[in-house]
């Protein structure tokens, strides 16, 4: 019994280190055979895009899962989320200006995080307990939120492009937002999470609903109602969402 107890807890263990980026991994294969299915590149795009705001803020705001699962998850969904905006900008035309800005906020951002390490670029201060560091070197010799305004700045590059603007300028908007969202979190510091739990928490139900909408007016009204594949795959993404909150929050280690 000792034997069979010892490992039950290893296995509960094991699923609640693995859970939240096992969420992840369903959710982005299920979004991608629906929208394969139900013939709507939009309905991948807002579903997959904002997934890696949620883990900052559950991470912030909770602070319950290991450090090395939540930068696993964060990176991993950025990386998704960065490739179905460029597969989406880069099959508009080139725009040379609007190419400028992005290139420009990118670099803003890899300079940073270049100065403040991969650890501190996902709040290893807030959330891991790393002491406090000031970073005097550029960009922080300028500003002490380098990174988001490099954000802003490629997504907000990307609605110079007239053909792009045209027809996804919500997904560079909620981007834009969400950037600013995380300022503000930053700003209310991990002593105020009771004031970010609400409003982080608020913020993302809105954004999910938000794109959910996005995606099926970018359809066009012609297909409307909402298909049975969007509705299982929007049900998909709160059930991730409910299972990350889950992980994210619980207090009590396995």
């Amino acid at each position: 019994m000792a034997v069979l107890s010892e490992s039950s807890r290893s296995f509960r263990a094991v699923v609640w280190r693995n859970g939240s980026t096992l969420s992840c991994v369903l959710l982005v294969l299920s979004v991608l055979l629906g929208a394969t299915l139900d013939r709507s590149l939009p309905l991948a795009v807002y579903l997959l895009s904002f997934w890696h705001y949620y883990l900052y803020w559950l991470a912030f705001a909770f602070g319950a899962m290991p450090f090395d699962v939540f930068k696993r998850d964060a990176v991993a969904m950025k990386t998704v989320s960065v490739a179905a905006l460029a597969a989406v900008y880069l099959a508009a035309p080139l725009d040379l200006a609007s190419l400028i800005v992005i290139a420009c906020g990118i670099l803003l951002n890899v300079r940073a995080a270049a100065a403040l390490g991969i650890d501190r670029t996902y709040y290893g201060h807030e959330v891991a307990g790393l002491p406090p560091r000031r970073i005097t070197a550029f960009p922080y010799s300028l500003t002490n939120h380098p990174m988001i305004l490099g954000n802003v700045a490629a997504f907000g590059g990307t609605l110079i492009n007239p053909e792009f603007r045209q027809h996804w300028w919500p997904l560079a908007g909620l981007h834009v937002a969400l950037n600013i969202g995380l300022l503000v979190m930053e700003l209310a510091g991990p002593r105020r999470r009771r004031i970010v739990r609400i409003g982080g928490g608020l913020a993302f139900a809105s954004v999910l609903c938000g794109a959910g909408l996005a995606a099926v007016g970018a359809r066009g009204e012609d297909t409307l109602p909402v298909t049975l594949v969007a509705a299982l795959l929007g049900a998909a993404a709160v059930a991730c969402a409910w299972a990350l909150y889950r992980c994210y929050a619980a207090r009590e280690k396995p």
